[in-house]
């Protein structure tokens, strides 16, 4: 695989994940967005690792995967409580969890 094809599709990940977190208001698309820009820096990671025949590369994406791993579950746990309190999981609610915490 070239280096040109590898970060054209790290340039769709990036793009699709910034759409999902500019278009949806649904909390689990933000996510899956943010999670998606991850993977889009992974990719350019692993590319540039590759063209420079370096593993630094592959040891940086270990550590995001690892970083990404423990945000996501600490994320989700956030996500199911707030679903769980408000009712919903939308962005609108975390606003309306907001403005009680400003009263």
């Amino acid at each position: 695989m070239t280096l040109e094809l590898t970060l054209v599709i790290a340039a769709l990940l990036f793009v699709v994940g910034l759409a999902l977190i500019i278009l949806r208001r649904n909390l689990i698309f933000l996510l899956l967005g943010i999670e998606l820009l991850f993977n889009a820096a992974m990719v350019i990671a692993l590319a540039g690792g590759a063209r420079w025949h370096s593993v630094t590369g592959q040891v940086l994406v270990v550590f995001m995967m690892a970083l990404s791993g423990a945000a996501l579950a600490l994320t989700l746990a956030l996500l199911l409580r707030v679903k769980q309190e408000l009712g919903g999981d939308t962005v609108d609610n975390l606003r309306q969890l907001r403005e009680e915490v400003d009263e």
